[in-house]
């Protein structure tokens, strides 16, 4: 359910970026393409964040336990 939260709000506020910067620079927006990007970077964002929040957990606990 997390990965689909975060590939909707990653595909509206990429589109926005998108779009606002488009119009800053004069050049044509292409919603496929910020669609697609957005989405890829949105979803590794996610993983990333996930694992390394459970590496530096597991990394915790260890220090603990060994004390």
């Amino acid at each position: 359910m997390k990965y689909i939260v975060v590939a909707f709000w990653s595909v509206v506020l990429g589109n926005v970026l998108g779009f606002i910067v488009g119009q800053l620079s004069q050049q044509n927006f292409n919603p496929l393409k910020v669609t697609i990007v957005w989405l890829i970077i949105g979803e590794l964002a996610a993983i990333l964040i996930t694992h390394i929040s459970q590496s530096a957990n597991s990394d915790e606990t260890k220090k603990t336990s060994e004390k």
